[in-house]
């Protein structure tokens, strides 16, 4: 018989970080995250995350949003639904819900988490498997938009457990003293390490320009989303002007529509694929492929995610066909605390793929009540 679909449930939950992690406009010491758990056929259960990397500055999405969203609009519709077809299941949940990437990627993983658990199978193998890339994958180390002295002293740290690549994030100083920082910072950097930075999208057109080649004289590798997500023909500008320094897209590709206007446009080198931007698992997978169809790369991208969402996005890596550019897969290592028995694993600069059935993790539900902002109830337990 078809596995059906019995419950719906979610709770919220803080998680403190190990230190500060500053954006571009804002600084957060704790992750909020939504747990969403789905019960087939009254037994097994799936469990899928939400985030809000920092609030809904980036994506619009607040975490008490996407749970009532889930609660009263997506729960109802897939409640006593079969488990199978997952796509036609979200292309349900589309026709009733416009938007809320994230909302849907966290129940979008929790039925394939459920899926790959009654199949006994990891979710890569779901979503096709056999990538180019199955095990472990390296992370590149994202640092906080800190003083200079404060930057280093991590970057040290980082580069002798084993990372090679850093990230840098900008935008919180204006830009002339924001590229004197990065200037001291890359003088200061132990040995020979690949660079990105990312200003999320604050720099306006010239400034942009200007900053990319100073970025790009300082021997920076990558510059990530730098002007307006929406500004394909200024981010195709950077593209041309730029003769050594790659342009990623982060915020400006979330869909599958997104990257095709992108590579379309010629308006960047990499994109950064993330399941909860995408809206789940299948369409970040339909993402990578058409970046890579194009002839643009693939970075595994983070929104600081915990150790249960970042496993999500390592089952989408491990079923890409071609290999990846890279992940920067830190958010558990930024935890001071997880949501999971088993925290994922960390070995020289790469994080190890969980071969698990579904996202291959178990959720710890005496952490979950431990941080829960409100009791979760019996189906947690």
């Amino acid at each position: 018989m078809t596995p059906v679909i019995t419950g719906v449930r979610t709770v919220v939950v803080d998680l403190p970080s190990r230190r500060p992690h500053r954006f571009a406009s804002h600084e957060i010491d704790t992750q909020a995250y939504l747990v969403v758990a789905i019960t087939v056929d009254g037994e097994v259960t799936g469990v899928g995350e939400g985030v809000s990397p920092g609030g809904p500055w980036w994506g619009g999405e607040s975490i008490e949003g996407q749970q009532a969203l889930i609660e009263h609009h997506v729960a109802p519709l897939i409640v006593g639904r079969p488990l199978q077809p997952i796509r036609q299941l979200m292309a349900d949940v589309d026709r009733a819900v416009f938007a809320n990437p994230f909302a849907k990627a966290a129940v979008e993983m929790a039925l394939h988490d459920a899926l790959g658990r009654l199949m006994g199978v990891p979710a890569h193998l779901l979503l096709g498997g056999g990538g180019a890339q199955r095990d472990r994958f390296p992370v590149r180390w994202a640092l906080s938009a800190a003083a200079a002295e404060e930057v280093l002293a991590e970057c040290e740290e980082v580069a002798a457990a084993g990372h090679s690549a850093l990230k840098f994030k900008m935008g919180a100083l204006p830009p002339a003293d924001d590229l004197v920082r990065m200037a001291r910072i890359v003088e200061g950097l132990p040995g020979h390490l690949s660079l990105l930075v990312d200003p999320n999208g604050t720099w306006d057109r010239r400034t942009a320009v200007r900053s990319v080649l100073a970025l790009e004289e300082m021997g920076v590798d990558v510059v990530e989303q730098p002007i307006e997500r929406r500004d394909l023909d200024g981010m195709a500008d950077l593209v041309r002007r730029a003769t050594r320094i790659a342009i990623m897209a982060d915020e400006g590709v979330c869909t599958p529509a997104d990257a095709l206007a992108a590579v379309e446009a010629r308006a960047c080198d990499s994109i950064a694929v993330k399941v909860g931007k995408a809206g789940g698992l299948a369409r970040a997978r339909d993402v990578a492929t058409i970046a890579h169809t194009a002839g643009c790369r693939v970075y595994g991208g983070t929104h600081l995610e915990s150790s249960l969402g970042t496993a999500a996005n390592l089952q989408l890596l491990a079923a890409l066909p071609t290999p990846v550019d890279g992940t920067e897969l830190v958010g558990p290592l930024l935890l001071a605390d997880d949501l999971t028995v088993e925290r994922l694993e960390y070995v020289d600069g790469d994080v190890l793929v969980p071969d698990g059935p579904g996202l291959g993790v178990d959720v710890d539900w005496d952490k979950v009540a431990k941080y829960a902002r409100t009791p979760p109830g019996d189906v947690l337990a």
